[in-house]
């Protein structure tokens, strides 16, 4: 396996063509106060088209309705809504490919991040990687007063030049921040000051503190990853090795104390030589008192619920196929989630009331759901 392949598929990105002017802002200086309120879900599709490409669509919560928002082919990637939830942030994808005079195919890719209104309105480009860069966007997030965008950008060769850049939508500026280490992902603390992102070295992937104004970075949590903040900004929730290798979730302290371990479910061996999955993609929901996350405890991913002080984990989904990439609803009352109970080849979206209940097909062909206005 090459490193653009193994980049890839650490990306989400690999698939099967079988398969799978400036943004407003306010100038005040109220912030944002997450919208509990939505009525639309936005999500990867496959549109019936003929095509085999995914495209950013919405539909509402009932699951009528269904829209291609933008005219453009999308990376398999999760799109991120705004705080205020009318705005997402996606990345595009456009593959050009050739036959060289030895019948050899050629190939070559350019992307574009993007933001646009939910409405399909507004489509802004925010940066672009041509066909002759060896680059791609990796992880995006949005700071809490959707003021500024936080992204990751490989490049080089086989990817192995990670930069963290900070765009101000206000002043259309971009800054690149110092991290310590290779990034892979990052997640602001709710009063958007500080930002906690995963690192990797030649040891080990660990979890650092950055103070956004200043630029410094101090390591919080040796061994760990994939951190996100609580709701209330004083606990992170991350993923570490566990025992046998397999990933665990764990939560700290927002300064990286009182590191605990709340699961342990280890899923069997499907493949000789591969280590085991264990639990991952934790979500916080609303109120901070629980976590929704992904277990491989029955080996294959299923939708799992559990306290903070990790008790009472309880299984929401009996997979026949997959069931992954929850998102909680901004009222705390239901899950939106990818499943591949419908189609053993395709994912599509379901919903579920928080404790398992109520589960109905929203669409038979879908990935990545986020709920927006």
């Amino acid at each position: 396996m090459n490193k653009i392949t193994s980049f890839l598929i650490s990306m989400g990105c690999l698939f099967t063509f079988s398969q799978c002017d400036m943004v407003e802002n306010p100038n005040d200086e109220t912030p944002i106060v997450p919208s509990s309120d939505y009525a639309k879900i936005a999500f990867l599709a496959r549109i019936t088209d003929g095509s085999s490409v995914w495209s950013l669509c919405t539909m509402d919560k009932s699951g009528g309705g269904l829209r291609k928002i933008v005219d453009k082919t999308v990376a398999c990637q999760k799109p991120v809504c705004s705080h205020g939830r009318t705005k997402l942030l996606f990345t595009s994808v456009n593959f050009k490919t050739w036959t060289n005079p030895d019948n050899s195919v050629g190939m070559s890719s350019e992307y574009g991040l993007y933001i646009v209104n939910t409405d399909g309105t507004g489509l802004t480009l925010i940066d672009h990687v041509g066909p002759t860069e060896a680059a791609q966007f990796g992880h995006l997030a949005w700071s809490p007063d959707d003021r500024q965008i936080a992204y990751i950008k490989y490049s080089g060769e086989g990817f192995r030049k990670h930069d963290l850049i900070l765009y101000n939508m206000t002043e259309n500026t971009r800054q690149s921040l110092k991290t310590k280490g290779d990034i892979c992902t990052m997640s602001f603390s709710p009063d958007g000051k500080y930002m906690a992102y995963c690192a990797s070295t030649e040891a080990c992937h660990s979890i650092y503190k950055m103070d956004i104004s200043r630029g410094n970075s101090q390591l919080i949590i040796h061994n760990g990853s994939s951190p996100k903040w609580s709701p209330q900004g004083d606990k992170i929730v991350y993923s570490a090795q566990g025992s046998e290798g397999e990933a665990q979730l764990f939560i700290a302290d927002s300064d990286g104390r009182n590191q605990k371990q709340l699961t342990f479910t280890v899923s069997p061996r499907r493949w000789p030589g591969w280590p085991p999955h264990g639990n991952q993609n934790p979500q916080w929901t609303p109120d901070g008192r629980k976590i929704v996350y992904v277990s491989w405890e029955n080996a294959k991913p299923e939708i799992f619920i559990m306290n903070v002080d990790g008790s009472k984990q309880t299984r929401l989904t009996k997979a026949e196929y997959r069931d992954e990439n929850p998102e909680i609803t901004p009222d705390g009352q239901s899950v939106l989630f990818s499943s591949r109970r419908t189609d053993m080849m395709d994912f599509g979206i379901v919903m579920m009331s928080l404790d398992g209940s109520n589960q109905k097909v929203l669409s038979r062909s879908g990935n990545y759901p986020v709920v927006c206005k």
